[in-house]
């Protein structure tokens, strides 16, 4: 049995990060550990405003997740662009609220709690680096160690 895994570039709120692992953690296992580890900000300096997890997830998870589908969009060659959106799945912050409930090592989180991540998230299909050129994100360069 073949499973369709979907591809996916998660862009998370800083704030939001925290409480997003422990889910994806709950909710995938060691499968969902290890996300929204690379920050993001608008110069690629510390503090991360933002955080990326890029690659591909099970069905059931990019069931739960909301996804837009956005096109570049230019008629006229003498002007500029942009970037419009052309479609929204708005997710199921429910089953993710009692997904996380029935879990093995249940963990407290309301529907509440993941539409407000979902509402500063932003889920798309883009490769990761045209996501972060469209919403003026860059990767946070560390200094490197001594």
């Amino acid at each position: 049995m073949s499973v369709d895994w979907a591809f996916r570039t998660l862009i998370l709120a800083a704030q939001d990060a925290p409480l997003a692992r422990q889910i994806a953690e709950t909710l995938a296992g060691a499968a969902g550990a290890g996300m929204w580890i690379s920050g993001l900000s608008a110069d690629g300096a510390e503090p991360a405003t933002h955080y990326v997890s890029t690659g591909r997830i099970t069905p059931e998870f990019a069931a739960m997740c909301p996804v837009a589908t956005w096109e570049w969009q230019q008629a006229d060659p003498e002007v500029a662009g942009a970037w419009v959106q052309t479609g929204y799945e708005p997710g199921n912050a429910a089953m993710v609220a009692a997904g996380c409930a029935a879990a093995e090592v249940p963990l407290a989180v309301t529907e509440a709690q993941v539409e407000a991540i979902y509402g500063r998230s932003d889920v798309t299909q883009q490769e990761p680096f045209e996501a972060f050129a469209r919403l003026g994100l860059a990767i946070v360069q560390r200094e490197a160690l001594k």
